[in-house]
């Protein structure tokens, strides 16, 4: 057996968050150690004690590589635990966590990549890249391709191993859920669900809704999440008298509670390393209406739902009035999306896969 720790200080909630502790539980029902570095009072660290792993705290900015003492203090960390395999999400956690394994000994030092953002190739990063990492796991080709975008000088190609999300099929499909009512009766319900921070770009569903009730369709936006642009987005549905189509109904514990609720799923994020939240509303049976970007083309099919020129609020419109306006073809890519994701992200299989990734 095996010694992992897995090294994630992002303090909100969100895909990369549920991967780490998906993965954690996963290695320690095999069998393996676990141990979890947070931030205080990050969910994650929250989460992962309440299933009663292991976990430590460290408090990381920046340039907190530069401090010996902070790299010392987790050196020590992973020295203590016995760790064979360390597990870095941030760039910062690469820096710190990421040369503080070194100094350890630490086997495998894998910098587990989930966004798809364009990698900076600076003397750091290449350093980090080239002489701290011994591998680099991503989610999708998009964020593969993004690291390579500007070439092979920052990492060797070789060095990156593409591995999709897993989800749980049957526990996500066996989980019961309340249906959130709409405001208004017979109006179709567009859900959208995610962290309120501009990566996610809610605000753009403000002018889709001045759009839509041009087309005169009945309709009524369900927003589920928390985040910084949460006032932000209140603001403009009143200066924009909207507040009889928008209901924001907060964190969800439960995610399948709004997807349930919802007839069709909407997805204008500006980016995603690999969106968890597609899946889970394919395995809703809902159509997808999201930006053709990232590897949102990798998780959508044409069955499953429809892709858009990012920030065309015209064409997304089009799309969300085409599936009202066809029911028996929106039920239909609803049914194809929950079977792709049945053939394609089974959490067991891919888990499988990882693990192998992890301990070869």
């Amino acid at each position: 057996m095996k010694s992992f720790c897995f090294f994630n200080t992002v303090d909100q909630w969100g895909g990369g968050e549920r991967w780490h502790l998906d993965m954690a539980l996963y290695l320690r029902s095999k069998g393996h150690d676990v141990i979890v570095i947070t931030q205080p009072g990050a969910v994650l660290g929250e989460r992962a004690r309440k299933e009663g792993m292991v976990v430590f705290h460290v408090l990381l900015k920046n340039l907190s590589f530069l401090n010996p003492f902070v790299l010392l203090k987790l050196a020590n960390v992973f020295r203590t635990n016995r760790i064979d395999t360390v597990v870095l999400n941030l760039s910062r956690d690469l820096k710190c966590g990421g040369i503080s394994a070194r100094i350890a000994g630490v086997k495998n030092i894998i910098f587990r990549r989930g966004s798809d953002r364009t990698v900076r190739n600076y003397f750091i990063n290449r350093f980090l890249y080239q002489k701290v990492v011994t591998g680099i796991l991503t989610n999708s080709q998009a964020t593969k391709k993004s690291i390579l975008s500007n070439g092979t000088s920052l990492v060797d190609p070789d060095k990156i191993t593409v591995i999709p999300n897993g989800i749980d099929i049957k526990s996500f499909l066996e989980k019961g859920f309340e249906v959130l009512q709409p405001k208004q009766k017979s109006a179709i319900v567009l859900g959208a669900l995610g962290r309120l921070e501009p990566q996610k770009n809610f605000e753009f569903l403000i002018p889709v809704a001045i759009e839509l009730k041009k087309s005169g369709i009945t309709f009524e936006f369900l927003i589920g999440g928390k985040g910084s642009q949460e006032s932000k987005l209140k603001s403009l549905v009143d200066e924009n008298d909207l507040k009889d189509v928008f209901q924001f109904v907060g964190f969800l514990d439960n995610p399948k509670d709004l997807l349930m609720s919802s007839d069709i799923f909407l997805l204008p994020s500006l980016w995603e390393g690999f969106g968890y939240v597609i899946v889970e509303a394919s395995l809703s049976e809902l159509p997808v209406i999201a930006f053709d970007i990232s590897s949102n083309g990798e998780v959508i099919s044409e069955a499953t739902g429809h892709l858009t020129p990012p920030h065309d609020v015209a064409a997304f419109c089009d799309k969300i009035v085409y599936l009202h306006q066809h029911p028996g073809e929106r039920k239909a890519m609803g049914k194809a999306g929950r079977t792709f994701v049945v053939d394609h992200f089974e959490s067991a299989k891919i888990f499988q896969k990882i693990e192998s990734y992890l301990t070869g």
